[in-house]
């Protein structure tokens, strides 16, 4: 298994790379990817991490890390106005006991709630946690969307 964190990309400015880069090595190995352009956004983020998402993530990333990323994807949003933004945050699983694969897909089409969307990944591990549990979580990849109108995080079929 590689334990690199995943970082695939296009339309990213060189900055954002670097910043992404320098604070994604300071957590562990980085596999970094250019992919190919898709007509529908002007730029796409992946970052697969090779960990849990659990609260030991957060703490293990470490808070200043974490507000840092929060701020480059609402940067990144500002800067691309109304073109295609996607951003997508997976986690190889839940828990060590829960083996199923997740991710968060952002973009920019939620409007001005993408800022409050991209604050509650961090806070979204015990609800998460609680539907793993209750069976409601059983493909091996779960993916989330942010649902602008309940203002929550659902899950979603789409990658």
């Amino acid at each position: 298994m590689n334990d690199a964190i995943k970082f695939e990309y296009f339309g990213l400015s060189p900055f954002e790379i670097e910043v992404i880069y320098n604070t994604l090595s300071k957590f562990s190995a980085v596999d970094e990817k250019i992919l190919v352009e898709e007509s529908e956004y002007v730029t796409l983020l992946k970052i697969e991490f090779p960990v849990p998402y659990d609260d030991n993530f957060f703490r293990l990333f470490g808070f200043d890390n974490w507000q840092k990323f929060k701020a480059l994807f609402n940067e990144m949003k500002r800067r691309r106005g109304r073109k295609g933004l996607k951003i997508i945050i997976a986690f190889s699983g839940i828990s060590a006991d829960i083996n199923s694969r997740i991710a968060f897909l952002l973009t920019n089409d939620i409007g001005p709630q993408f800022e409050y969307a991209a604050e509650k990944i961090e806070h979204m591990t015990d609800s998460i946690h609680i539907q793993a549990k209750n069976l409601e979580i059983s493909r091996q990849f779960t993916t989330y969307t942010f649902d602008a109108t309940a203002m929550k995080w659902v899950i979603s079929g789409k990658v």
